[in-house]
């Protein structure tokens, strides 16, 4: 689903002629991907279906959150449940939220103190210099969720020399961001950083005059990476994100959302620090590396204590990568081990609850990577083993290849993937709701794609169809009985296969018309044998459309996006409901007023259409943003 949108033009400063292309499917040869392999590897020698949003569409568009350009990739379905800050679900190609992978700057940043999805609505954009998105499974290189795919996030490091940037923008409904971010690049030393904040008083989710939702964030970044001799060279990733946001309740007798005083802390802390040792006039890397992710969620009702979920993920890598040329090819063979330790605790604000507890697992992973490029045909394969102490032992793969023929693009995939449960999937427990199932076995994923593109350097289109099929899928239970929620794992098969159309065009010198189109037909099989049941919140039609222009006086864009009717369930009443199809409308500009000074403004859901992305939660209607922009 493409949930909000908007195509602006890219600021003056941007000036690759790839940064026109907003969503870049259609491969820059020049252009690298560091999520698509365990080594960068070059986007047109990969048969993956990934997408970049880049930083002149992040400048272009000004939006606040990640998620907010996450709904321009074909492809990716996003469910707001309300306001801003409010939670968020990712899906990619029909997966399930907690079945995608995200990263930023190499960290793992998944919630191991929830459901397992990263809290995407916590991600604000500054300082992001790009998005990437990779759909299918990739369990074989990046382990366990990875089967919807990955989200990987990049930020702003100077290549040479220094840079200063910031922004403060404010409208709508006691909305404020701002960010202020810089790094200087040096021989030796490359350093880089951001802070970033966001305070929106929000609205009344239950629409009864009550008290109002908002949402606050605070985050910081910073990134050092020190160049100690040609061959060794030191990286050290830090990260804090503080947010708080207020929601109300759910009746569920009325089957509506109910006035209550209720919020949600979010803290996470990351850390990733980094050795690699460069052999052989680079052509023999080795890298060791740890990371660290701490992450709370602390629930109050009226300022007082409910419980906690406090959840740790550390993870020790160690890989090598060797690269030779044989007859005009050139081979890379990679081996990395993967040692993964999840921790997990939930503390009620009453000691005796069943709720309090303390869990532990470890993971350990062998990877193997094989890629071959000629200069005309490309092709890779992955094979991982996971030895988990919690499950049975698991191995998945991921074969693509490319085949050029001039403007013209052949590429293909096929992967399997695998999802463990989740801590909550397992041993969750909410008196009278929800009572979780330790027995529960991992999802697997089957999938194959292949797709045509032709791209001529200034236009593009490419068509991708792909077939995936889930089994094990943990799935929703109620004991009538105990009137108790709970999992299990379906013993039938959901099936996810559709086709993915995205294109662009240069118009004119400044002017760009970028479309995508996604099909996606989306079951589920619950039980063996029985009919196949569509799967909520996925719209078998979804598409955007937008143009932009790009001058030296001014930006201007004007973009549409229609989601399709979707299913979703009403959990009052327990039956489902079909959500409405809706077209938002975006319009956003900047005026130049100096080389270094922008003058920014947005309208987001311009046409005031009624957006429920989730049963009985409306979302925003018609806002308008003001800022400036300094760049230094």
């Amino acid at each position: 689903m493409l949930s909000l949108i908007a195509l602006a033009a890219q600021t003056a400063a941007a000036a690759a002629p790839t940064d026109d292309i907003i969503i870049a499917d259609l491969r820059d040869p020049a252009t690298i991907t560091v999520a698509a392999s365990r080594t960068p590897v070059a986007l047109s020698e990969t048969g993956i279906s990934l997408s970049q949003i880049r930083l002149g569409t992040i400048e272009g568009l000004s939006l606040p959150l990640v998620k907010d350009y996450l709904a321009l990739v074909p492809g990716v379905a996003v469910a707001q449940t309300g306001p801003l800050g409010a939670q968020t679900q990712v899906r990619i190609r029909g997966a399930e939220a907690n079945h995608s992978i995200t990263f930023i700057d190499g960290i793992e940043v998944n919630d191991p103190a929830s459901s397992g999805e990263f809290r995407i609505d916590t991600l604000l954009s500054h300082g992001v210099d790009r998005i990437e998105v990779l759909r299918g499974p990739q369990s074989a290189l990046w382990g366990s969720q990875a089967i919807g795919g990955v989200i990987n996030i990049v930020t702003r490091t100077p290549l040479l020399g220094s840079e200063l940037y910031g922004e403060i923008q404010g409208g709508s409904l006691g909305t404020v961001r701002g960010g202020i971010g810089g790094g200087w690049a040096g021989k030796a030393v490359t350093l880089s950083g951001q802070l970033s904040g966001l305070s929106t008083d929000g609205y009344d989710i239950a629409g009864v005059n009550g008290d109002r939702d908002g949402y606050e964030n605070v985050t910081a970044h910073g990134r050092l990476e020190w160049r100690a001799s040609p061959d060794l060279t030191l990286l050290l990733v830090a990260r804090h994100q503080d947010s708080t946001s207020r929601f109300d309740g759910f009746d569920f007798d009325a089957g509506v959302p109910r006035d209550e005083p209720l919020s949600t802390r979010s803290r996470q802390t990351a850390l990733r620090a980094e050795a690699a040792l460069a052999l052989l006039g680079g052509d023999w890397t080795t890298r060791a590396s740890v990371m660290a992710v701490r992450a709370d969620n602390i629930n109050r009702r009226a300022g007082a204590f409910r419980n906690r979920s406090d959840g740790e993920r550390d993870l020790l890598r160690l890989q090598s990568s060797g690269r030779f040329d044989t007859l005009g090819a050139e081979h890379r063979l990679t081996a990395a081990l993967d040692v993964e330790t999840e921790r997990f605790e939930s503390i009620d604000a009453n000691a005796q609850a069943l709720s309090n507890q303390r869990q532990r697992r470890r993971q350990t992973s062998l990877i193997g990577e094989y890629r071959l490029t000629t200069g005309g045909p490309s092709a890779g394969i992955a094979v991982r083993h996971d030895m988990n102490d919690r499950f049975a032992d698991a191995t998945t793969v991921r074969a693509d290849a490319v085949l050029p023929l001039g403007d013209v693009r052949l590429h293909a995939a096929f992967g399997t993937g695998i999802a463990d449960p989740t801590f909550f999937d397992q041993f969750g427990f909410f008196p009278g709701f929800f009572i979780g199932n330790p027995n529960l076995r991992p999802e697997r994923s089957r999938s194959v794609e292949a797709g045509i593109g032709w791209n001529d350097g200034q236009n593009s289109i490419d068509v991708t169809l792909f077939d995936a099929t889930l089994t094990n899928e943990i799935v929703s239970t109620f004991d009538f009985a105990t009137s108790l929620s709970g999992v299990a794992n379906a013993s039938g098969r959901s099936k996810r296969r559709g086709v993915e159309v995205s294109g662009n065009a240069s118009l004119a010198d400044g002017l760009t018309l970028n479309a995508s189109y996604t099909y996606l037909d989306a079951n589920q099989q619950q039980v063996v044998g029985t009919a196949f049941v569509r799967e909520v919140r996925r719209p078998r039609h979804a598409g955007s459309i937008a143009l932009g222009y790009a001058g030296e006086l001014f930006d201007l864009a004007a973009a549409a996006a229609i989601t399709g009717a979707r299913g979703d369930t009403d959990f009052a009443r327990f039956v489902p409901v079909t959500l409405p199809a809706y077209t938002l409308v975006t319009l956003s500009g900047a005026w130049h007023i100096t080389s270094k000074l922008d003058l920014t403004a947005r309208i987001e859901n311009a046409l005031d259409a009624t957006q429920v992305d989730v049963f009985a939660y409306r979302g925003p209607g018609i806002t308008a943003h003001v800022g400036i922009r300094v760049r230094l």
